[in-house]
């Protein structure tokens, strides 16, 4: 199945997930948020930062995953990156407008020159979060406000969680990373 492919399967899970609780939600109940819509700027992101090394996005962790480990039923997988990493994010809200998400970001290289090597990209970023706690994860691990950056199993990734007040956010993080290494570790991410 192409990335294309999965862009598309994606998106319609969303789809349909959001369709099927429209009549249902009450007030204060939680139900998952749709990402934008993928653009066809999005796929060419993608596909350029695979070539650059990064892992098929959705590949990470899956939908019915985040759901088991957060207990919130998130919205389908969205596509995020910035200029040397690529990931996905889901979503959910509730009544009050509490909103949660949940991202999975990996390291690649920034063009075809630069060779892109992660434990230099994972100390570069976590030398950014002063005061940050050592995480038992991977080769090396560190967490910081809803962020957790992770090395091991050959890449460098970070987890981010954004949740209201009083969440368990630090114990989301560790959940979602650990899951990321356990997929890589049996090639069932990349």
């Amino acid at each position: 199945m192409g990335i294309g492919d999965r862009f598309k399967q994606a998106a319609e899970a969303a789809r349909a997930n959001i369709l099927n609780q429209s009549g249902r939600r009450d007030r204060g109940a939680v139900h998952g948020v749709h990402g934008v819509e993928l653009q066809p700027q999005d796929y060419e992101v993608a596909r350029r930062a695979m070539s650059l090394g990064a892992p098929d996005p959705f590949s990470l962790i899956s939908h019915d995953e985040v759901v088991a480990l957060t207990g919130l039923p998130v919205g389908g997988p969205a596509l995020t990156y910035t200029d040397d990493d690529l990931g996905v994010r889901f979503d959910a809200q509730g009544g009050d407008s509490r909103r949660w998400s949940f991202g999975v970001h990996v390291g690649h290289a920034v063009d075809e020159v630069t060779p892109f090597d992660a434990r230099r990209w994972y100390e570069w970023m976590v030398d950014l979060l002063d005061g940050a706690e050592h995480v038992l994860l991977g080769d090396s691990a560190r967490y910081l406000d809803g962020l957790l950056y992770v090395l091991g199993e050959g890449r460098a990734f970070y987890v981010m969680v954004d949740a209201p007040d009083g969440s368990p956010t630090r114990e989301w993080a560790v959940r979602l990373g650990r899951r990321v290494l356990e997929r890589f570790a049996a090639g069932l991410a990349g």
